[in-house]
């Protein structure tokens, strides 16, 4: 197998997926996430993203970067930001609610999935910018741009 094949292979979306509500269950975690998406309009799939790039300790490139913002923006416009207005109007609690909840968590696995096909193209990894913890939230945040004091949550979840 070559070097291109093996990077193919480099990330699964279901350990993602998994890691993802390990993360997102974590206290303060959810209620940073959810600021950054509503205040900031962060795309929460993405912030988890680099948190467990950061995990790996590799860095996202730059043009990488850009393509996960463009098809996470694509994505969040065309089926999530629908899904989740649609299940603000419903009651909490009530069936079609939990209903319409089962459908957006299952887009946002999706999401994940075209994430990571992403991120397992050829040169979607710097190997040549030095690793240090939260190179690719930082990276993300500088893109957006939203407020670096807004991660704290992410921060000391992603230090545990």
């Amino acid at each position: 197998m070559d070097e291109d094949q093996s990077m193919t292979q480099l990330f699964d979306p279901d350990k993602f997926w998994d890691y993802s509500n390990q993360l997102y269950g974590q206290a303060g975690v959810k209620e940073c996430c959810l600021t950054l998406q509503n205040h900031h309009g962060a795309d929460i799939n993405l912030l988890l993203l680099c948190c467990w790039i950061d995990q790996h300790q590799l860095v996202i490139s730059e043009v990488a970067l850009q393509r996960l913002i463009k098809l996470s923006q694509d994505w969040q416009t065309g089926q999530l930001y629908p899904l989740r207005t649609a299940r603000a109007k419903l009651d909490r609690g009530s069936m079609p609610y939990l209903t319409a909840l089962n459908h957006e968590l299952n887009a946002e696995k999706k999401e994940q999935s075209a994430l990571i096909d992403l991120l397992n193209q050829p040169q979607a990894l710097n190997h040549k910018q030095p690793f240090s913890t939260g190179t690719n939230c930082v990276a993300y945040a500088g893109l957006k741009p939203f407020p670096l004091e807004e991660f704290s949550a992410l921060t000391s979840a992603f230090a545990k």
